[in-house]
């Protein structure tokens, strides 16, 4: 390609990455000669990766060590590039998806410098298509779904998306591959997305997308989750099947009725 696609990646999340505080791209040597940077502040750090053995970017992130140097990564998002046959639009795409993850904690960290003596719940800013776009990476099968979903609707429904194109794709993961490290993944992501999420977010992930899933791939994902996300999921899995009624209106008493009528 003409392009240096991983400068330009590079320099992409810098505009970002530097409004929120982080440094310039410091670069970082691979065992296997892939190209690797990262953006530091104080305590945390992006990584930006290629690996060529895989063909793929990865936006990883690390706690500092003492000494300024990054300890274990954790891989946020990865992408399929291949630099024979990609084009520019692939890599366009890689970098709107790793602006999209680290604009989410800047998001998060927002709305907390304008809470006053809010509740916490005012903290959970990430919505269910934010959600959507992460699992994507995981799952290239339902790209394609969700595109078709925002051409045709002009939004994503949550639910429907959910029952129809994750469920499925999350149930064959957990069943076949149930001590991978894309579950592992997947259990962070739902940790991270529970935490951070709204309201219709947290109830997507525990009464749609958990309860739609066989009891074994139920329990296998579960165990794999954060405490705050297991003990929601106790509770709401004992609403699988049941159909809940609203509550009726209460009577209003004869003294308030009387006074109505006069």
């Amino acid at each position: 390609m003409e392009i240096n696609v991983f400068e330009r990646i590079q320099s992409g999340l810098y505009v970002e990455l530097e409004k929120q505080g982080f440094g310039p791209a410091v670069p970082l040597e691979e065992e296997d000669g892939g190209q690797s940077v990262y953006f530091a502040t104080e305590s945390v750090a992006y990584g930006l990766r290629y690996v060529p053995g895989k063909k793929q970017f990865e936006l990883r992130s690390a706690n500092l060590k003492v000494d300024g140097t990054p300890s274990e990564w954790r891989v946020l998002s990865s992408w399929l590039f291949d630099y024979q046959t990609s084009d520019r639009s692939d890599a366009d795409s890689i970098l709107n998806d790793f602006l999209e993850v680290v604009q989410g904690p800047k998001r998060v960290a927002m709305v907390q410098q304008k809470r006053t003596k809010r509740g916490k719940d005012d903290e959970r800013v990430v919505d269910s298509l934010f959600f959507f776009n992460r699992l994507a990476n995981m799952f290239p099968e339902i790209k394609e779904a969700l595109n078709q979903e925002k051409i045709t609707y002009g939004q994503v429904r949550a639910v429907t998306f959910t029952k129809g194109q994750v469920v499925p794709q999350v149930e064959q993961l957990v069943t076949l591959y149930p001590d991978s490290e894309a579950v592992t993944k997947l259990a962070a992501l739902l940790d991270d997305m529970y935490r951070m999420g709204d309201l219709d977010l947290r109830c997507v992930v525990t009464s749609v997308l958990f309860n739609g899933l066989s009891d074994g791939a139920f329990g296998t994902l579960k165990d794999k989750t954060d405490e705050e996300l297991q003990k929601a999921l106790r509770f709401s899995r004992k609403l699988k099947g049941k159909k809940i009624k609203p509550e009726k209106p209460k009577k209003q008493g004869k003294k308030i009725e009387s006074r109505l009528e006069s």
